[in-house]
């Protein structure tokens, strides 16, 4: 019915009819928390309504903010049941605002919005904080690495459809990186899991030559040098070596990386590892990343990082 209203016919409408769902509808106002029931006038089919916007409930992870206008914000959220969401919180930033406080970056929080069909923005109306973690918001270093964390999600997630097990395993990842002393652990072991649910996982099972698998590890020691063919996904054993273009590592660092792909983030935070073998890794990542994972490009939330750690090395220098 509001849909066939001429633009005179919606202003008229919407200055008869003062409620705000009512005035939202025909675009004369922003939408505020409503009652359908006893608010429409006799004429309005509540059908009308219905093609036009639904109320949705979820639960989601805040993962991006932008400051937008006066006092709004956008809002990005990862949710299990519809993946990335992209929400205009109108006021948020308001004194009197219900939202103010609960848009928190890394928040759990459960939410409620007005979703409208081909609309790639859509309207929130409620947010409560249901889980919060302080120390990634001091801690620099967590800050920067459960940032990275976030960024995957925008750059891999948007435009695509949910993944549901990906969801418990962002919130598992943060909520160990609030406590862990190594949180750049926390972060490899939520890349690898990733890697696997978008079908990119590298293949640490046996050697690509020989077969050898990766059980074998222990029978030539840490210290063996194994080595890792990026194009190719999988790695080569120590009795197929020569081979040029491969990144080496260590047994150890297999054992890890190999880890990483079933133990829970909670499990991961236990993980004591050499410099030598945590250098190997750092460039595993680098390079496995850049060459199957393009749209993640080079995360600025490590560069963060990096900058920090570069800081703090140049203070303890001073």
């Amino acid at each position: 019915m509001i849909q066939s209203l001429q633009k005179k016919d919606k202003y008229h409408f919407a200055k008869t009819h003062q409620n705000s769902s009512l005035r939202y509808l025909c675009g004369f106002a922003p939408l505020r928390v409503f009652s359908i029931s006893g608010c429409l006038p006799q004429n309005f089919e509540v059908s009308d309504f219905l093609l036009i916007m639904s109320i949705v409930k979820a639960e989601g992870i805040v993962i991006h903010t932008m400051n937008v206008r006066e006092s709004s914000k956008l809002v990005t959220l990862f949710t299990r049941e519809h993946g990335l969401l992209k929400l205009d919180a109108k006021a948020a930033r308001t004194s009197k605002s219900r939202l103010r406080g609960n848009l928190e970056l890394f928040s759990v929080v459960h939410l409620v919005y007005y979703e409208k069909e081909n609309r790639e923005l859509q309207f929130m109306s409620q947010a409560e904080r249901l889980e919060g973690f302080p120390e990634l918001q001091t801690d620099l270093e967590k800050l920067g690495y459960a940032s990275a964390c976030c960024e995957l999600i925008r750059r891999t997630q948007a435009g695509v459809e949910a993944k549901p097990r990906l969801y418990p395993v962002l919130l598992e990842t943060l909520r160990a990186m609030n406590t862990a002393q190594e949180p750049r652990l926390l972060f490899w072991g939520f890349q690898m899991k990733l890697l696997g649910m978008l079908g990119l996982a590298p293949n640490l099972q046996y050697c690509l030559n020989c077969k050898t698998p990766s059980t074998a590890s222990g029978e030539h020691g840490d210290a063996a040098v194994w080595h890792f063919h990026v194009t190719r996904g999988g790695f080569i054993c120590p009795n197929c070596a020569g081979h040029t273009g491969a990144l080496p590592l260590s047994g150890e660092s297999l054992r890890v990386l190999s880890n990483f792909q079933t133990w829970p983030p909670a499990k991961l935070t236990r993980f004591k590892i050499s410099p030598a073998a945590t250098a190997e890794m750092a460039a595993f990542f680098r390079a496995y990343l850049s060459h199957h994972l393009e749209e993640a490009g080079a995360l600025s939330s490590l560069k963060f990082v990096k900058e920090i750690k570069q800081d703090l090395q140049t203070r303890q220098k001073s």
